[in-house]
C-alpha cells in the first residue's frame, strides 16, 4: 500500500450542501469514551436544495437537556419536500447528541457546554471538535443562521425570539431584528452582547444574521412551544422568500435586558417559593419570589423584590435554590 493513501481518522460528513434534492445524513466526529474504544459522534443533518437562493440553517439541541426545538426541529423535517423551498435550508436538530443521550446540559465526555465552545478548536476536548464541525460545515455557510434553546432542566424561559445588542453593526441588528419580528414568538427579546464561546459570537463574527429562540424548559417539552417553533421558522423561511406560504402574523410584545440588574439573584440557600411565573407582569417592589430556610421554624422567609416594572422573562425551576443561582430575570418591556 503506498503511503499516500493512508488517512487517519478524521471529522467528516455523509452531506454535502452543493447537491440538489433532500439528503439525510451525519456529521460525524471519532470520540474514543469507555463504553467504545473506536466509537464516533453521528450528529445527525438535513440538507434540502432547490436552485440557487439563500442559506439558511436551523439548529437544536446543544444541550441534551433541551427538548422542545429538537423535536419541533425533528417533525419538521418530514414535512419539508424539495419542491417547498428555494434555496437551501440546512437542519441539525441535534446538534449534541452525547449530552442528549444522557439528557444533560454537559457534555458527559469532557463536562463542557457545547454552546460555550464555538467557533470550535480541530483539536480540542470532543465539545470543542464537535463545535468546529458544526460551524464550519453548517454554519459558515449561511446566510442566516437560527438555533433554537431553552432554560433546560434548572430554567422556565417564556417563549421569545432574541437578538443581541451589537453596537458595532447596528445595520446587522436592524436585519436580526426584521428575522426576530417574523418569527412571531409571544415576546421578542433584546439581549445583552454575547459571551465568547457562544454560537450567537461565533456567528456575529462573521457578520452574518443570527436570531435565538428560546422554547420554556423545566427538562420538559410542551406542544405550544413546538408549535411556536415550526410556525416562527416557516414564517422567517417565508420572509427570506424560501417558503411560498403566507406569513401568519402573530402579535408579539418586546422585552429587553440590558444590564446584570435585570437578573435576581439568591442572596442564600433555601427552599425557593415563586411568587410568579414566566410572561407574568412584575411592579416595582413587589414579591418576585421566597427563600425559605428548611433547617429552622419561626425564620422569616427572605423576599426578593422587583426593582422595576417589566415582565418575568425566566424564573429558576424547581424548589430549592443555592446561593449566588439566578432566581429570575425581569425584562423590561419596551416600545418597537
Amino acid at each position: 500500500m503506498k503511503a499516500a493513501t493512508l488517512q487517519m481518522r478524521c471529522a467528516g460528513s455523509t452531506i454535502d450542501i452543493s447537491v440538489e434534492g433532500k439528503q439525510h445524513g451525519h456529521l460525524s466526529l471519532p470520540c474514543a469514551t469507555a463504553r467504545s474504544a473506536l466509537g464516533t459522534v453521528q450528529i445527525p443533518v438535513c440538507v434540502i436544495r432547490n436552485g440557487e437562493g439563500p442559506i439558511v440553517t436551523l439548529l437544536a439541541g446543544a444541550r441534551g437537556d433541551e427538548f422542545d426545538g429538537q423535536i419541533a426541529l425533528h417533525e419538521f423535517i418530514s414535512t419539508l419536500k424539495v419542491e417547498d423551498i428555494r434555496g437551501s435550508l440546512i437542519i441539525v436538530p441535534t446538534m449534541n447528541p452525547i449530552a442528549a443521550r444522557e439528557r444533560m446540559r454537559l457534555s458527559p465526555v469532557d463536562y463542557k457546554n457545547l454552546d460555550e465552545c464555538f467557533p470550535g478548536d480541530e483539536t480540542g476536548s470532543i465539545s470543542e471538535q464537535m463545535a468546529a464541525l458544526i460551524f464550519k460545515t453548517v454554519v459558515e455557510p449561511a446566510d442566516l443562521t437560527i438555533e433554537l434553546q431553552s432554560g433546560g432542566r434548572t430554567s422556565v424561559i417564556t417563549a421569545l425570539a432574541a437578538v443581541h445588542f451589537n453596537e458595532q453593526n447596528s445595520a446587522l441588528q436592524k436585519r436580526n431584528e426584521e428575522h426576530m419580528i417574523a418569527f412571531g414568538a409571544p415576546y421578542s427579546a433584546r439581549l445583552l452582547p454575547p459571551h465568547v464561546g457562544s454560537l450567537a459570537n461565533a456567528v456575529n463574527t462573521l457578520e452574518k444574521e443570527f436570531i435565538a429562540v428560546q422554547l420554556g424548559g423545566g427538562g420538559s417539552a410542551n406542544t405550544r412551544s413546538i408549535e411556536i417553533a415550526q410556525t416562527g421558522c416557516k414564517n422567517v423561511l417565508v420572509q427570506r422568500g424560501m417558503l411560498s406560504n403566507e406569513l401568519i402574523l402573530r402579535s408579539t410584545r418586546m422585552l429587553e435586558v440590558t444590564s446584570e440588574k435585570n437578573y435576581v439573584t439568591a442572596p442564600s440557600t433555601g427552599l425557593l417559593e415563586m411568587c410568579k411565573d414566566v410572561g407574568d407582569e412584575v411592579y416595582m417592589g413587589s414579591p418576585v419570589a421566597k427563600i425559605i430556610e428548611p433547617g429552622h421554624t419561626g425564620t422569616a422567609a427572605v423576599v426578593l423584590k422587583a426593582d422595576r416594572n417589566g415582565i418575568l422573562m425566566a424564573r429558576h425551576h424547581g424548589g430549592h435554590i443555592e446561593q449566588g443561582d439566578c432566581v429570575a430575570i425581569v425584562a423590561d418591556e419596551v416600545q418597537r
